[in-house]
């Protein structure tokens, strides 16, 4: 028997283009004819079997660093020793979840029940609020550098368990980050009067009492 025809490969699932999951990665393809699968590039083979077949089949790659992947590819030999080869789409792995920190607190006591507060994010991505604190600036979207956000309104009274967390695009959650405590006052002093001065008076420097 003479072979000279090469297996034909062709992609049916693609990596997922950004993951934090470095440990379950998989290709799907599918190949016109059976053989052995090879795997190079950046990307190393994560299963036992090397054996192709004709029609679809999933290769599991094995763990990979943080990192983008632009040059892994598959190849297929058929028994002839014919090969083809298929690159596989460029992907990124991202485990690292996003650092905050605090930049600005609200005042310790404010009159304004929209607070504003300012926060340093490692990396883009979703916020979250939790304790008694939300807002809806930014369209909870945060970015690579220092956030402002306004706190949606708050009644009078002191806040010490508003907490703050991003989520990256690649679903690495931040550990929650503690507002600091602050307390919300809109209520003015009321002043009364409790020993006015007399009149008259032969003293150039009379007490006067007020309660406030």
């Amino acid at each position: 028997t003479i072979d000279t025809t090469a297996p034909v490969l062709q992609p049916v699932d693609n990596v997922t283009t950004l993951t934090s999951d470095n440990a379950s990665l998989s290709f799907t393809f599918s190949s016109t004819e059976g053989g052995t699968i090879t795997i190079g590039g950046h990307c190393s083979n994560g299963s036992d079997n090397n054996t192709a077949v004709a029609g679809n089949m999933t290769v599991s790659f094995a763990a990979l660093a943080d990192g983008t992947y632009s040059d892994c590819t598959i190849t297929v030999t058929d028994s002839a020793g014919n090969t083809d080869t298929i690159d596989v789409n460029p992907f990124t792995i991202d485990t690292t979840k996003p650092i905050l920190r605090e930049v600005i607190a609200v005042p310790n006591r404010t009159n304004s029940d929209n607070a504003s507060y300012t926060f340093y994010s490692s990396e883009i991505g979703t916020i979250t609020y939790g304790g008694d604190c939300s807002s809806s600036s930014n369209d909870n979207k945060s970015v690579d550098g220092n956030n402002n956000i306004i706190f949606n309104t708050l009644a009078e009274g002191t806040y010490d368990n508003c907490k703050i967390s991003v989520t990256d695009n690649a679903s690495n959650t931040s550990d929650n980050l503690s507002v600091s405590s602050f307390t919300i006052d809109k209520t003015a002093p009321t002043v009364t009067q409790v020993a006015a001065v007399p009149t008259p008076d032969n003293d150039t420097t009379p007490d006067y009492t007020f309660y406030s």
